[in-house]
């Protein structure tokens, strides 16, 4: 018996330390020869993020991507990528003083809320003077399949929600 107690102690040691991580050896900062470069590391502050965790992209880099995705899906031609280049950037930057105020006060109201959708709302119209109403509508129905999309996405639709915890519980 004593044999025994002793054998499964010796196993369990060892299956224990079997299992035990090995990490690598860190560089040490502080030495002279650290470089993160010459280790194939990126620096530091090279992809700094926002305080939400969003990596901040300036204006016209954000007005950029959302005319080439628009120009992709709706393909449109020069002219209507520069107007609408244009059109993005003025927005963004519209969008960019909202936010400004936003952070000051911390709290979305009402006011602001609106301004934001009337910001919408005048990209809205000024896009449809850009495109042709073929390319509008497309936009249209894929506007309206990503809405009808966004409550499915939140498992609102879920058959299995029932069984699920609660988001807070």
């Amino acid at each position: 018996m004593k044999k025994l107690v002793i054998m499964l102690a010796l196993g369990l040691v060892i299956t224990g330390t079997s299992f035990a991580q090995n990490t690598p050896d860190r560089p040490n900062p502080s030495d002279k020869s650290f470089s993160p470069e010459k280790d194939g590391k990126r620096e530091r502050n090279k992809f700094r993020r926002d305080r939400d965790g969003r990596s901040r992209i300036s204006l016209e880099e954000r007005a950029a991507k959302h005319t080439e995705m628009l120009s992709q899906k709706l393909d449109l031609s020069k002219s209507q990528k520069k107007k609408l280049q244009a059109l993005n950037l003025k927005q963004a930057q519209e969008l960019e003083s909202l936010h400004g105020q936003f952070v000051q006060g911390r709290v979305w109201n009402n006011k602001q809320r609106e301004q934001r959708q009337q910001i919408q709302a005048n990209w809205d119209k000024d896009f449809k003077h850009i495109v042709g109403k073929k390319q509008y509508a497309k936009y249209e129905a894929e506007r309206k399949q990503m809405q009808a999309n966004r409550g499915k996405r939140f498992g609102k639709d879920d058959n299995n929600a029932q069984f699920r915890r609660p988001a807070n519980g």
